[in-house]
């Protein structure tokens, strides 16, 4: 079994995520900030009680300059980075605070992440970077302009990575999901719902486990040359 890093393993889609690699037996490093820690270890319970399952607590909203993880990424497999937080205004509302947030919680730790467990991934004989990243960070969208143009930058992290890893032994993609069935699309009215559920070809709303599947197609050893991929699992909404 690999050992994997998840960050932001207590939101919708990175439950799933989570889960789903328990099931399979990996070892994971998950990180977690306002989630108490006794709910996540209550929820993702280890399947054969073999698998380590280590938790880390980080503020992701403020930018890490020393490693917190110590040699924990030393053997490390794959890193998946979940994290992220909506924002939504118009752009003349957008304050310093909220764009240095975003841009942490964003794009700067994630960088500092990928440094931290390149040694590690280096090593393994499948090293993985999936960063989940969304439909908006490719089309854009009203009202959220600083959400999108970070997710558009980890998108353009995810193409030159590719590129510059691979003669590694390192894959680098991105997943886009579209409306995701959790707390984001609950926060909407159902009228709102309703009318996106009209645009989108398929009128279905994503499930998290949906997105978990594309991350274990990712990290099976049999996509070695997938590298540098915005995979779309957006029910048509943008082809």
């Amino acid at each position: 079994m690999s050992k994997y890093l998840i960050i932001g393993a207590s939101g919708d889609i990175g439950s799933a995520i989570t889960k789903s690699l328990i099931q399979k037996g990996h070892d994971l490093i998950i990180h977690h900030n306002q989630t108490p820690i006794e709910q996540l270890q209550s929820q993702f319970k280890s399947m054969n009680g073999q698998q380590s399952i280590q938790y880390i607590k980080i503020d992701l909203s403020k930018g890490m300059e020393d490693n917190p993880f110590n040699h924990a990424l030393d053997d490390i497999d794959g890193v998946i980075y979940v994290a992220g937080t909506s924002s939504f205004q118009m752009v003349q509302d957008i304050t310093s605070t909220l764009m240095y947030e975003q841009f942490h919680i964003h794009y700067f730790n994630l960088v500092k992440i990928i440094q931290f467990s390149m040694s590690g991934l280096l090593q393994s004989e499948n090293g993985r970077i999936i960063v989940i990243s969304s439909i908006w960070g490719e089309t854009g969208a009203s009202l959220e302009s600083l959400y999108s143009s970070m997710k558009s930058a980890q998108i353009g992290l995810v193409k030159s990575l590719a590129k510059e890893l691979a003669l590694s032994n390192i894959t680098v993609n991105a997943i886009t999901p579209g409306l995701v069935d959790g707390h984001m699309t609950n926060a909407l009215n159902e009228e709102d719902v309703k009318a996106l559920l009209e645009e989108i070809p398929q009128g279905q709303l994503i499930q998290p486990e949906k997105i978990a599947h594309t991350v274990q197609y990712l990290l099976h050893p049999n996509a070695s040359n997938v590298t540098g991929t915005i995979q779309r699992v957006n029910a048509g909404w943008l082809i």
